[in-house]
């Protein structure tokens, strides 16, 4: 979520010349990173609500994690700081995480206090220099007690009346937070659309998007029910992308809860592990839409070909066993960190009633590719092992036989027809060779055993 060297937006005169006293030296990202893709260092980021959940910190895989987010730090209208109800709990999170070599933030601020909505107690204390200035030496002197390596503001969220006194707040904090060698950041809504969003983000100006190091699209509360949907994800990521913030300063927001219901990933798929897997149940006495694994695996793919990282929210609310987020991501990051950006966009992710079938380049066994006919090609062997269909291949006629549950499939090679059950049908693209293995056309294939197929431009993602 944090980016270990500060970026600048050129966006207009007046905006460079006022961060530019404020940030001495800084460079900007084209410099950084002529060649922005992927991402340099690809940042997983857990918000971890300490006050709210009574977890223990041992429980948190830090390991697994490039940055955690301690929620929430409360200021009030006179710029002092609420004393955190659970202090020890974010030392030892401290001392567990800089031990894996992983970053702690304070969120300062969040939706409410107590029940209460914070935006006020932000405009009162926005609005005076005496006050702003008190915040920031409170938040300087918490920062440096408890060894933090940065914070990030979440003020939800300023208005046209008072996008003035953020500006003004922001950059006092981005002035001290530089004099500690800290970093700085916030969140911000998610957008509808590439050139669309909600007016608070419209409202944010170059001068604001320049003094933060990163920042995270809250690409979910989207709506009541469907309210992280992967539209809105890639939407959230073209928006910010297209209002100027480098892509590796871009951290896509995932939830790991549901609306209506307000219930948590890990408590759904211990009532039921095939709910990792879905993104709607029928729950009790509220529906519950949120993301399983797969969807969650697809903004994956958006962010690691557009972004910079991900942000669960909330942490604690993942599960412990294999159905765990944070472990597929893991594994995920683990196939790809290797993979070019050209790499990146030609991987195709297939799953098979739910489960995604793996194809790692070091095993050997070929993987899909979209060939010159725009048509995605399998590797025949493995994909149809998954389904548990029997393969024959005939070298000296180089046809492939399959079958499964009664059906028959005869492909030749070269060929753009395939036979099922001895009835004859056209391909729009043929069966290959290729690095000793035969690849066949997913669809024509797959639709041909009665399997229905649904393809997601976005992330590459093909649904069996």
């Amino acid at each position: 979520m944090i980016s270990a060297v500060k970026y600048k937006i050129i966006v207009g005169v007046l905006g460079f010349a006022l961060c530019f006293l404020l940030m001495p030296g800084k460079i900007t990202a084209s410099e950084l990173n002529p060649s922005p893709y992927p991402a340099q260092n690809f940042k997983i980021v857990g918000y971890y609500s300490g006050d709210l959940f009574d977890e223990p910190v041992e429980r948190l895989r830090t390991d697994l994690l490039t940055h955690v987010v301690y929620a929430f730090l409360i200021p009030d209208a006179d710029g002092s700081l609420i004393p955190l109800e659970k202090p020890d709990k974010l030392k030892a999170l401290v001392a567990q995480a800089h031990q894996d070599e992983t970053k702690v933030f304070i969120s300062l601020g969040g939706y409410s206090y107590q029940g209460v909505p914070l935006v006020t107690t932000f405009e009162k204390l926005a609005s005076l220099e005496e006050s702003r200035t008190f915040l920031v030496e409170n938040v300087r002197r918490f920062i440096q007690e408890y060894d933090l390596d940065g914070m990030e503001l979440n003020w939800e969220h300023p208005t046209v009346e008072t996008i003035g006194n953020y500006e003004q707040l922001v950059m006092v904090l981005r002035q001290a937070l530089d004099k500690e060698g800290k970093e700085f950041g916030a969140v911000m809504n998610g957008a509808w659309s590439p050139e669309q969003g909600p007016d608070v983000n419209q409202l944010m100006t170059a001068n604001i998007l320049e003094c933060f190091d990163y920042i995270e699209a809250m690409a979910y509360d989207h709506s009541e029910d469907d309210h992280s949907p992967l539209w809105f994800a890639e939407t959230s990521v073209e928006y910010w992308l297209n209002r100027g913030i480098p892509h590796d300063n871009l951290i896509l927001g995932v939830p790991l809860y549901a609306r209506p219901s307000w219930l948590q990933y890990r408590h759904l798929v211990a009532e039921n592990r095939s709910y990792a897997y879905r993104d709607y149940v029928d729950t009790e006495p509220l529906v519950s839409y949120y993301n399983g694994l797969n969807t969650i695996r697809e903004k994956m793919m958006i962010a690691l070909r557009k972004a910079g990282g991900v942000m669960l929210f909330d942490i604690n609310e993942d599960s412990d066993d294999d159905t765990s987020v944070l472990a597929m991501i893991d594994e995920l990051l683990t196939r790809t960190r290797n993979l070019s950006l050209a790499e990146l966009q030609r991987h195709i992710t297939i799953i098979i009633n739910g489960q995604e079938l793996v194809f790692r380049k070091d095993s050997g066994l070929g993987a899909p590719f979209i060939n010159s006919d725009n048509r995605t090609l399998i590797p025949l062997r493995m994909t149809m092992e998954a389904i548990n269909a029997k393969v024959t291949y005939d070298d000296t006629q180089k046809t492939v036989a399959i079958e499964q549950k009664g059906n028959t499939i005869i492909i030749s090679v070269d060929k753009p027809s395939i036979f099922v059950n001895g009835e004859e049908r056209a391909m729009d693209s043929a069966a290959i060779i290729r690095e000793d293995r035969v690849y066949v056309p997913l669809r024509a294939v797959f639709e041909a055993l009665g399997y229905e197929i649904t393809w997601h431009e976005s992330s590459s993602t093909i649904y069996v």
